[in-house]
């Protein structure tokens, strides 16, 4: 009579031994995915050093937590310069080992011809340098009332940009609120939508923009780097996929002062 833990016998109870042990063993999914904003004055040593506290907490509350993008503010037009642009970041600043997003940050919505210049050029400057850019983002507030004017503008800039760059865009927890079915149309032109919650008491998180945006699936989380409200907007959101944030460095957080956006 065989031993039943021989030959082919005890490879099988090996397998199943091997399978009841993955099926009880945690599995940790893809959870969270942070970039970071890099804005005028701050450094990547800032970016860095937040980005490890980052982790450092992800660790603390159990959370698997990936280092996404960088994102790069290169130009702004501001109403302090009589909307002139002014350029801010450059390549030397940043290695080549790391994804790239570059970010154009405008008070009053510029022409398109203008911008898709700038955009050109730059994308040009810093893939010589050897820098890896893989899009676009444009910071502007557009009023709710007109995300239609808006999505036209985005619309004309995107067509005239590389094929391979994609375009993204800040957005306002307000347009949902107040134009969900323009808000929607605008989210299905670009890649991304960066959801800026850094006003903390103007812009709660209410059960009405959670509803509105649940269908949304190229929404990423913006908030500033003390702003702990995304702890329980992780907790609820979660279950619609991998949770995508943004983190905007304040003066609270790094070494050079620089002040939020407004």
């Amino acid at each position: 009579m065989k031993r039943i833990g021989s030959g082919k016998s005890q490879g099988m109870l090996s397998g199943i031994f091997l399978s009841v042990l993955l099926f009880f063993s945690p599995v940790y999914a893809q959870d969270l995915i942070v970039d970071h904003w890099v804005w005028a004055g701050q450094s990547l040593d800032d970016k860095d050093q937040n980005q490890q506290k980052f982790i450092d907490n992800c660790e603390t509350l159990k959370l698997t937590c990936k280092v996404g993008e960088i994102r790069i503010l290169v130009r702004s037009w501001g109403h302090d310069t009589g909307q002139k642009s002014i350029a801010h970041q450059s390549p030397k600043s940043f290695p080549d080992t790391e994804n790239l997003i570059l970010t154009y940050r405008m008070e009053k919505r510029v022409g398109a011809r203008e911008i898709v210049a700038f955009i050109n050029r730059d994308i040009n400057i810093w893939k010589r340098a050897g820098r890896n850019i893989i899009g676009v983002e444009i910071d502007y507030d557009s009023p709710s009332s007109k995300l239609n004017d808006y999505r036209l503008w985005l619309q004309t800039v995107k067509n005239q940009i590389p094929a391979d760059v994609s375009i993204r865009i800040t957005g306002l927890p307000t347009w949902y609120e107040d134009n969900r079915k323009g808000a929607k149309k605008l989210a299905a032109i670009v890649a991304e939508v960066s959801l800026m919650f850094y006003r903390q008491k103007q812009t709660p998180i209410t059960d009405h923009l959670l509803d509105a945006i649940k269908e949304v699936n190229n929404i990423r989380y913006g908030f500033l780097c003390n702003d702990e409200r995304w702890h329980s907007l992780f907790k609820e959101q979660k279950k619609y996929g991998t949770f995508r944030m943004a983190i905007f460095i304040t003066a609270e957080c790094h070494v050079n002062r620089e002040l939020a956006p407004s």
